[in-house]
């Protein structure tokens, strides 16, 4: 009888504990390859597209299929979702997004804009900043791990979505140096048509 429930843990165990394991196979963290290849990160910043943002009505949960991370969010009166240029979605907290976005027109946004109008989508405009960001490209080929300053785990280049020549990794240009406490990844297709290209090697 012991060896019986053994056997069954043993079989449990090696069920679950994958489950629990990450899997994502990587090539290195992205502070290995960023020190790696510094010399080829570039100036850069976001040019002016549309994207929409609703406010959550309800607890929901959303998938990013470009970057392979799941959001839970809850109706907080904070959490804005985001649908990107090819569809994908994340989460951003609403004075973030009136900071960084405005209406279609290109007037101001404010957090009234999205309690007032809850679970629907509103478009946004980007506002345009060159000079703001660094960018280094990942090819295609290599994953690299980010943990993001807000914790979220993510993989360049990991997904069957498409990455273009490869995803590229972004943080804030301070003092004219990239600030490497916080990094985060865009991908590779949608880079081009949201980041400035000028200064990319």
């Amino acid at each position: 009888m012991k060896k019986t429930l053994l056997l069954c843990l043993c079989i449990v165990l090696s069920i679950a504990l994958p489950l629990f394991a990450e899997d994502v196979a990587y090539d290195m963290d992205a502070s290995a390859f960023i020190q790696a290849n510094l010399d080829k990160a570039f100036l850069t910043g976001k040019t002016s597209y549309i994207i929409e943002g609703r406010m959550v009505s309800e607890p929901t949960e959303v998938y990013n299929q470009l970057e392979l991370v799941s959001y839970d969010v809850e109706a907080d009166g904070e959490s804005v979702i985001l649908t990107g240029t090819l569809g994908e979605e994340w989460v951003s907290p609403v004075s973030k997004v009136i900071s960084t976005y405005t209406k279609e027109d290109g007037s101001a946004l404010s957090a009234e804009d999205f309690s007032s109008c809850l679970g629907e989508k509103i478009a946004l405009k980007t506002i345009s900043e060159l000079g703001t960001n660094f960018a280094l490209e990942v090819p295609a080929d290599i994953v690299v791990k980010v943990e993001t300053a807000w914790g979220d785990v993510l993989y360049t280049n990991a997904s069957d979505a498409p990455h273009g020549n490869g995803d590229y990794l972004v943080c804030n240009n301070v003092g004219g140096s990239p600030d490497l406490s916080d990094v985060w990844v865009v991908n590779g297709a949608v880079f081009p048509n949201t980041y400035d290209m000028t200064n990319a090697q």
